[in-house]
């Protein structure tokens, strides 16, 4: 498979999913495009791990990080938001919180409570190499 046709599915399995924090949310989102594109199974090692935002961000801390930035550093290799390519992961900035995000090329992709939701590179704080 091309790298178009990886991301397409992995986006249209995951965004297909009812919304569900630890199983099923913008994080997984994101989990699961690294998964497809590189090979691995994070997904294993991440699953069931909260079931709300606070947390989260209380698992996000157990693992020694305030922030996805961090959180992602560890896992990927950080590239800057405007270099992202089809597929690699960003962290959006959107209010008070972080979001997972893909990148469809020139806008970017996540997943919310309330559907799919779309953005610039303006809201990029960082950004990632999914494989």
């Amino acid at each position: 498979m091309t790298r178009f046709e990886i991301v397409a599915a992995t986006l249209s399995a995951e965004m297909a999913k009812p919304y569900q924090y630890g199983s099923a949310d913008c994080f997984f989102l994101g989990i699961a495009m690294i998964d497809a594109l590189a090979g691995t199974e994070h997904r294993k090692t991440y699953a069931k791990d909260y079931r709300t935002i606070l947390g989260a961000q209380k698992a996000l801390r157990k693992r020694g990080h305030k922030s996805l930035v961090t959180f992602f550093e560890t896992i990927v290799e950080p590239c800057a938001p405007a270099a992202a390519r089809l597929g690699d992961i960003v962290i959006l900035q959107l209010g008070s919180h972080e979001h997972v995000g893909i990148c469809l090329g020139s806008r970017f992709v996540t997943k919310t409570d309330q559907g799919q939701s779309y953005h610039s590179l303006s809201d990029c704080i960082a950004a990632f190499r999914a494989g």
